[in-house]
């Protein structure tokens, strides 16, 4: 299925597919006014893209929170982060953010930032399209810790167990099959490309407690696909038992199982979904729960420490939606959303809870 026409990609001034050549799949489309792209690799490859094509872009924002508003007894953080604000563009807020209140702090990384990750110890990894991957922390918008270059693509989402001193997973939305997908480390601030073969594009990665990473993107057929690089290195496998319409956030829950949105549902259409499968560091997934339907259109999504809430970016309506997270995965209910300091204009992708799931 093709999104838009080989003719939008001479249009820099709308947001467009990635991939404009002939037979280019239904990805990510350019954004226009991104970052100048200086940053740590002192040039970039192009304009920074946002994992929404334009079809699917807000056009309806009211400011309105939509859905439910969280019950007083969910008070207890996690962050959001919006894609097109230069300043105070990722906003923590306290966990599940039972009042729909403020954004209790903010950091300002500039604009161009698809998702967020947090590791265990509650290190905050920020990929910033071609500025690299900031890292903050620990606690909740925390002292720098410092930046990596990463000129391999633009960074769209990143995943670590101890984003300080261990490897760091970074999907890059821009690269291709060599370099789609990096290892990164903190004290080499350096990054290191690893091969999935037959991937297109790519948006969400996730590491397990065992160092094995993962990558949600696209084949050459335009399906969402799972690939697994034991140990964090060399070549990628294609993980059978993944069926997925389109690419979109992972995440390893306590008992290792993996949730994954996708953008689409099987209509090709929104709302989005997410599928819980088991088994997947074996190379081989099964159905554990879902499809799932989730509220309104979502790509990027992660699970709190204990696993009993899943929260997930809606750009759609500019907000968090909050779902209960039953039975491992054999059950995904929404529970309610927030939107204080967000807003649709902004494209709020991001999501995750501080610190991450303690994956198995």
């Amino acid at each position: 299925m093709r999104l838009l026409s080989a003719a939008l990609c001479t249009t820099v001034a709308a947001a467009l597919l990635a991939s404009c050549s002939g037979g280019s799949s239904p990805s990510s489309s350019l954004v226009p006014g991104g970052s100048t792209g200086v940053g740590q690799m002192g040039q970039h490859h192009g304009m920074p893209l946002t994992t929404i094509p334009k079809k699917f872009l807000p056009t309806r924002w009211d400011g309105k929170l939509h859905g439910k508003k969280a019950p007083a007894a969910e008070v207890r953080g996690q962050y959001a982060a919006e894609f097109y604000v230069t300043s105070g563009n990722v906003l923590g807020y306290p966990k599940n953010n039972s009042g729909n209140g403020p954004p209790v702090c903010t950091l300002s990384t500039g604009s161009n930032v698809n998702n967020v990750g947090v590791d265990t110890k509650g290190i905050l990894m920020v990929p910033d399209a071609f500025d690299g991957l900031l890292l903050f922390g620990p606690g909740m918008c925390g002292a720098p810790l410092g930046t990596i270059s990463d000129v391999y693509g633009q960074a769209s989402d990143a995943a670590a167990l101890d984003a300080q001193n261990g490897t760091i997973v970074v999907g890059n939305i821009t690269g291709g099959s060599a370099d789609g997908v990096v290892t990164c480390t903190l004290a080499s601030d350096t990054c290191t490309p690893l091969f999935s073969p037959g991937q297109i594009e790519n948006a969400g990665v996730a590491m397990d407690k065992a160092g094995n990473c993962y990558v949600d993107g696209l084949n050459e057929s335009d399906i969402g696909t799972l690939w697994m690089f034991p140990g964090c290195t060399g070549t990628g496998q294609v993980v059978s038992g993944f069926t997925q319409p389109f690419f979109g956030g992972i995440d390893i829950d306590n008992q290792g199982n993996l949730i994954a949105i996708s953008l689409f549902n099987s209509s090709f259409s929104t709302p989005s979904q997410a599928t819980v499968y088991s088994g997947c560091a074996t190379g081989t997934c099964t159905l554990k729960g879902g499809p799932f339907a989730l509220f309104g259109e979502s790509v990027f999504g992660h699970l709190g420490r204990q696993n009993e809430r899943f929260v997930a970016g809606d750009p759609e309506f500019g907000q968090q939606d909050i779902y209960a997270y039953t039975g491992h995965g054999t059950g995904l209910t929404y529970l309610y959303s927030f939107n204080n300091g967000l807003s649709a204009s902004g494209l709020t992708e991001a999501a995750a809870y501080s610190p991450s799931s303690q994956s198995k």
